[in-house]
């Protein structure tokens, strides 16, 4: 249902905040009602984690046009999961970890240059942010499940 029709949805990349910057990782620690465990992000809410479509993320940065080019950085990247399609409080499992859907719309900035000229980014359209309801590891590659 949350798929493109013959893909399976999985987990590309995984990445967070350190004291480094922004780092890659093979694999990471999601912590229930908090966040990705090392994130400097990581406060608990409604968005403990972020997840953007890898392709649309691409595309994006490549274009190189506006703000999000250099601000915006998901937790995970995805492929195979439809955007369009999620709702608030849609759940998935990857691996023992399950998140839920708390929210499908990302912040734009008035100073960006989408936003000046009228125009919807590719990101606002291909990201959600989610709440940690069970936790445990996650790796690149992992398969996502709808549950």
């Amino acid at each position: 249902m949350y798929n493109y029709p013959g893909d399976k949805m999985n987990v590309k990349t995984l990445r967070l905040k350190t004291d480094n910057g922004e780092e890659t990782f093979k694999s990471f620690e999601l912590i229930a009602d908090h966040g990705v465990k090392g994130d400097k992000k990581a406060k608990g809410g409604d968005r403990q984690l972020c997840l953007s479509d890898e392709r649309c993320l691409l595309n994006y940065r490549e274009e190189n046009i506006g703000l999000c080019v250099s601000r915006f950085m998901p937790n995970i990247t995805t492929s195979g999961l439809d955007y369009s399609s999620l709702k608030e409080g849609d759940k998935f499992k990857i691996n023992e970890v399950e998140i839920e859907i708390s929210s499908t719309l990302k912040k734009c900035f008035p100073e960006c240059e989408h936003v000046k000229n009228g125009r919807v980014c590719q990101i606002k359209r291909a990201c959600a942010f989610a709440k940690i309801i069970k936790g445990g590891f996650v790796s690149a590659g992992d398969e996502i499940i709808e549950i």
